[in-house]
């Protein structure tokens, strides 16, 4: 179809109008990207490490020190980790004076008792006797009777006057020695108050199987079972003994 030349321009016109409304607006690629914002991230919060707890060191426990020497306790309180200036030792009777070398001295007893804890500031106590027999004689506290304070002396009656034979009558024929008993084979009473058939030398009955006095080692007694006993030295069983 021809156009006239007069209507040309605006025929123009119009397909530019229409060409702007169908492509629409353009994006500007030259533009700078607006980069994307960083969304901050908690930061991390250290953990404390656990402390370690120190484990507390038990309190040693008490040996057994009964029948031991001096040396021998001291000996088993360092072995056991448990200082030996703790360890006090006394005399086991009142009338024994415990001398400044006494490491050969037996334990009659000992304090605390066998198993109790022993805190820092514990002292051990031992009462010790020179012969471990000695440990089981005791007269109220007193090694030897005639110390004690109340101990009385048996006293002895006055023997009677012998008559004298008169002129008329005839000396009196002497009296027959009795045939001589075994020793102790009598009853007698010991001076602690027990009825026995033969006193130690410390005044205590004989009886089988029991510790005697190092004053009777040796001696052969009759026993309160009616047999025959030494006080004589068992290896296996310390220290001397009655059997």
């Amino acid at each position: 179809m021809r156009i006239p030349r007069h209507f040309a321009p605006v025929v123009l016109l119009g397909v530019l109008a229409l060409a702007g409304c169908e492509g629409g607006t353009e994006t500007d690629d030259s533009a700078p990207a607006t980069p994307p914002t960083a969304t901050p991230t908690a930061s991390a919060t250290p953990t404390a490490s656990p402390t370690a707890t120190a484990t507390a060191t038990p309190d040693p426990v008490m040996p057994a020190l009964h029948g031991r020497t001096y040396e021998q306790a001291r000996a088993e309180l360092t072995r056991q980790d448990i200082s030996a200036a703790r360890l006090t030792a006394t005399a086991q009777h009142k009338d024994v004076t415990l001398p400044g070398d006494h490491d050969g001295w037996y334990i009659c007893d000992a304090g605390p008792g066998r198993g109790t804890r022993l805190a820092a500031d514990a002292t051990v106590t031992v009462r010790l006797a020179k012969d471990f027999s000695d440990c089981t004689t005791s007269f109220h506290g007193y090694l030897h009777q005639k110390n004690d304070p109340a101990y009385v002396p048996p006293t002895t009656a006055a023997p009677k006057p012998k008559p004298k034979p008169t002129a008329t009558r005839a000396p009196a024929p002497a009296p027959t020695k009795a045939p001589t008993k075994p020793a102790g084979g009598s009853m007698t009473t010991c001076s602690d108050g027990k009825q026995g058939y033969a006193c130690t030398s410390n005044g205590h009955p004989v009886v089988d199987g029991q510790f005697c006095p190092k004053a009777d080692r040796g001696r052969t007694l009759m026993a309160t079972n009616r047999t025959m006993v030494t006080c004589s030295y068992d290896p296996s069983i310390t220290p001397y003994r009655w059997q």
